[in-house]
């Protein structure tokens, strides 16, 4: 059996309903991590009002037959992504990566950060930055397998967790 070709596109606005889904199920691994419920609900929340945020630049989705099964969202600056101009980043920051979990293993999340090398270096961008906490390991070893490096002077906490900056120099 062959795998269908993995096509990496911009979100459409009819798309959005699928894309949350995508979205919702991909995060949902980390519910038990958090050990507040209120915690929990919060990050949904937010997960879920990102869909609709004007302060991104662009959503890439990763669709096979016309079904999406992973996406991204691209902001141009720090300020844009996280409302925090003191981190200093003036370049493309990737932000909510997610891949269904029937999307796993299968190059997804590889080609979006791929496209997204493309659309930062079109941009001109000297790098290109995604922050990520200890529970996304799975995510930070395919980050450091890309070629991306850790920049702690780009982290931050949100509450009482760290949030780890990996830079892709371009």
């Amino acid at each position: 059996m062959t795998v269908a070709q993995i096509v990496i596109e911009h979100l459409r606005q009819e798309d959005y309903p699928a894309y949350l889904e995508v979205l919702v199920d991909s995060y949902a691994q980390y519910e038990k991590d958090y050990k507040d419920p209120a915690h929990w609900a919060q990050y949904l929340q937010d997960i879920r009002a990102s869909v609709g945020n004007p302060n991104a630049e662009t959503i890439l989705v990763a669709k096979r037959e016309q079904e999406i099964v992973g996406g991204l969202q691209l902001f141009t600056n720090a300020e844009k992504a996280y409302g925090l101009p003191e981190l200093g980043i003036e370049s493309t920051i990737v932000r909510l990566l997610a891949v269904h979990p029937k999307g796993r293993g299968q190059g997804v999340a590889k080609k979006l950060l791929q496209e997204s090398f493309a659309f930062a270096r079109k941009r001109q961008d000297q790098s290109l930055y995604l922050h990520s906490g200890d529970i996304m390991q799975v995510a930070i070893n395919l980050y450091l397998s890309l070629g991306f490096v850790r920049d702690e002077s780009k982290e931050f906490y949100k509450g009482d967790i760290l949030v780890k900056s990996f830079r892709y120099d371009l």
